[in-house]
């Protein structure tokens, strides 16, 4: 797809990305295809009844409705935050869209990642945005029912929130959301160069080892999105493995490659510097992390997407 040489599909990249994670298990008809076109025209349906075809949002508006409140396509059971232990924590199950279709139940990046699915297949121009350990969703408001310009939907706890809320709790700086690091809706090529990242992340999670796959799969989505700080720590982590390997190999010398992998690493962690990150420290992570006191406590704050 981001060689050019088949259509983009975001559902097809990520069917793909975790059906290598579950060792072939999951079927592309069965497990995407059949239950987000079924969801599909459950919504068209919703807005022609509710009328809400005065809407320029109007699939946004019946997404977000599907989402978050309960009603006979969802069985009743809304998206919510996975607080269950079913697995390790920080595990990539709990960021599997299959599982979330399945579940209702997800993190930050298998909600959004679902909602963007189901976005794809009715046409709705609904794009992922990013923030430090997190992800959630950004749609023109076209209709102005909101204060802003662009509606940011917070899955996770089931909001629209302020762009100003988002840098502050996120600790993001000014200088990122310029080079386009974060708060910044992503393209579809720059989406599945992101799914390509995602595959990384699910392999080292899977083997615990970083090498030449999980370098291979970072620069082809570095070439389509260039400021992902997820990529570059992931390819100078990969650099790095490569480099130990080979000077096992040859006896711990200094050579013409271990001179290419030295400048390669340099010129990663430059180009990691571009994007203006935000840095994680224990604080950071401890703020960050999505308890239920955290999440409740969010929800009070902010204010619901209703219509």
């Amino acid at each position: 797809m981001l060689d050019g040489e088949s259509k983009l599909s975001i559902k097809r990249a990520v069917y793909l990305a975790e059906n290598a994670y579950l060792d072939g298990k999951l079927k592309y008809e069965q497990d995407f295809c059949e239950p987000i076109r079924k969801v599909s025209n459950y919504l068209n349906r919703m807005i022609e009844l509710n009328h809400w075809e005065k809407y320029k949002t109007a699939k946004q508006i019946a997404l977000c409705n599907f989402f978050f409140y309960p009603c006979n396509v969802n069985n009743q059971k809304i998206f919510d935050y996975d607080y269950s232990n079913e697995f390790p924590e920080d595990d990539w199950h709990y960021q599997l869209v299959s599982r979330t279709m399945k579940t209702h139940l997800g993190q930050c990046r298998s909600l959004p990642w679902t909602f963007k699915l189901f976005a794809e297949e009715m046409g709705a121009d609904v794009y992922l945005a990013y923030a430090p350990r997190h992800c959630f969703l950004m749609y023109k408001d076209e209709d102005d029912l909101f204060p802003e310009d662009w509606v940011n939907v917070a899955l996770t706890v089931q909001q629209y929130q302020p762009t100003f809320a988002i840098k502050d709790f996120f600790c993001i700086k000014d200088s990122a959301i310029i080079a386009g690091t974060y708060l910044t809706p992503l393209s579809d090529t720059q989406t599945i160069a992101m799914q390509l990242c995602d595959l990384a992340h699910a392999y080292h999670d899977k083997y615990k080892k970083y090498d030449d796959f999980t370098l291979k799969c970072v620069e082809k989505s570095l070439k389509h999105m260039e400021k992902n700080p997820n990529a570059l720590l992931i390819k100078g982590k990969s650099l790095m493995a490569v480099l130990q390997r080979h000077l096992k190999q040859n006896g711990y010398k200094r050579d013409a490659y271990t001179d290419k992998i030295d400048a390669m690493s340099k010129k990663c962690w430059e180009a990691l510097e571009a994007t203006h990150w935000t840095q994680e420290t224990p604080e950071l992570r401890k703020k960050w992390k999505q308890s239920y006191h955290t999440v409740n406590e969010i929800k009070k704050n902010t204010q619901y997407i209703q219509k």
